[in-house]
């Protein structure tokens, strides 16, 4: 199945996943938690518990803009193969993409990784995929990757 975890900006969405991580065997992906010293985001390996910075204060020639925020382009392709490479592998109960948004939907971002494991991916009982969402782009995403087959839930509703 696949699961689109639906929010709001700064609502708690990856707050609540790091919660939720620890209640399944088999949870693997990325997220892209703030740093509670810094206020800016890293990139959290689910699997190895591996941080790696993303967001960082000030825009610089390796860096990708998306409003006010700069991130490092590095990280996004760090990402995007540690993604790719947990789904070829098929070892998993949930794969986590947090998140998808505006940079994935102009094919950049995670984009690549997002394209080739949605693509890709055959709906099965034993392995999900959790997408982490902005409430005014489900839409927006469920189109730009031609998803069909999906449930929609909240932070308080994760499976």
């Amino acid at each position: 199945m696949i699961y689109i975890l639906a929010g709001d900006i700064r609502s708690g969405k990856t707050s609540a996943l790091e919660e939720w991580i620890g209640t399944w065997d088999n949870v693997k992906g990325v997220l892209c938690p703030d740093d509670s010293d810094t206020d800016l985001r890293y990139l959290y390996n689910i699997e190895t518990a591996e941080r790696f910075p993303l967001e960082v204060s000030e825009a610089a020639d390796n860096t990708t803009r998306v409003g006010k925020y700069h991130f490092l382009s590095d990280s996004f392709k760090m990402a995007s193969f540690l993604l790719i490479k947990t789904f070829e592998e098929q070892d998993f109960e949930f794969l986590v993409l947090d998140e998808l948004g505006k940079l994935e939907l102009k094919g950049e971002g995670i984009h690549q990784a997002a394209n080739y494991i949605i693509g890709n991916y055959e709906s099965s009982d034993d392995k999900n995929l959790l997408l982490v969402v902005r409430t005014n782009l489900v839409k927006d995403i469920i189109a730009h990757y031609d998803i069909k087959s999906f449930q929609i839930v909240a932070k308080e509703m994760l499976p």
